[in-house]
């Protein structure tokens, strides 16, 4: 009898542990550009903006190249997701992750976006973002000085 109980009690945390597991992920359904995603989680679909970067918009400089990277990473994969708010436009703002490592990290260590100091206290990220900037990954090809960031281009 007590080995029931117990195998119940196991039976029951291990459902509630998917069922959390299951909330703290969703599968990358489109990208729409180097920083903002379509969603699938169970049957809801949502936008996500990852937060800490900016990456190029689709129509400026390198946008559909780091757009195609980022693809190439999570399309259709499931990524674990912790969100954080709203924004104006109803986008989740969420930090993701991939194989256990933070995406914003693998996006600017491969110079497909900025380190968006304006809306971010992760300082690692400005570390590797003049890691790949003195390397010249992605839009940083051609230096520092010849890259226009998203927040001026917008405007």
């Amino acid at each position: 009898m007590k080995q029931k109980s117990i195998l119940l009690t196991l039976g029951f945390f291990l459902c509630f542990w998917v069922q959390i597991k299951a909330q703290n992920s969703a599968t990358v359904i489109r990208v729409i550009d180097g920083d903002t995603y379509q969603m699938l989680q169970g049957k809801r679909i949502f936008t996500v903006r990852l937060l800490n970067i900016d990456a190029p918009e689709t129509k400026q400089s390198f946008g559909e190249a780091a757009k195609d990277s980022v693809s190439k990473l999570i399309l259709g994969k499931t990524v674990g997701i912790e969100v954080v708010k709203l924004d104006k436009y109803k986008r989740t703002l969420a930090n993701l992750s991939i194989n256990g490592k933070a995406l914003d990290s693998i996006l600017i260590t491969n110079g497909w976006a900025w380190y968006y100091k304006e809306y971010s206290f992760k300082n690692s990220l400005e570390l590797l973002q003049n890691k790949a900037i003195s390397k010249r990954l992605g839009l940083w090809k051609c230096g520092a000085n010849k890259v226009c960031q998203p927040s001026v281009f917008r405007s």
